[in-house]
């Protein structure tokens, strides 16, 4: 089994199972969840912005939420460490990947079909794709 799990979140509604599940998983084996949050760089957030570094006050105020949320969601027993990095989702997942050295990534997929894939794209999908450890993808609530 897995000593580390790697998951990333962006603590947006229906997110949360892939956590969850995740959490289970280590509580039954043993190990770490490593929660990745993945801030979008500025110019991924609002096309006026011009590409550069989103502020760094930005950064660490994102990350003593999702800190806070986590502190409050996962049980005291479960160990875990936060990774909130600034990047492309995809590629800093699968980065941070290569750097963490998981046995298992768990992340969450949004359901999107059609169009709104099409444009918006699979973060999921190109985490499958480029993964070198096996990964398990949790659908949203219905």
């Amino acid at each position: 089994m897995p000593h580390r799990v790697l998951v990333p979140i962006d603590f947006k509604p229906g997110g949360e199972p892939a956590l969850a599940w995740a959490v289970a998983l280590v509580e039954q084996t043993g190990g770490t969840v490593e929660v990745l949050h993945v801030v979008p760089t500025a110019h991924q957030l609002d096309a006026l912005f011009r590409p550069g570094l989103t502020p760094r006050w930005t950064v660490r105020k994102i990350r003593q939420q999702a800190a806070a949320h986590l502190s409050r969601q996962l049980p005291a027993h479960v160990r875990y460490r936060l990774h909130v990095v600034e990047g492309e989702p995809a590629a800093t997942i699968l980065a941070q990947a290569k750097r963490l050295r998981p046995g298992l990534i768990v992340i969450g997929t949004r359901g999107r079909r059609g169009v709104a894939r099409l444009l918006l794209g699979s973060v999921a999908e190109k985490v499958i794709q480029g993964a070198t450890v096996p990964v398990v993808t949790i659908p949203p609530p219905r």
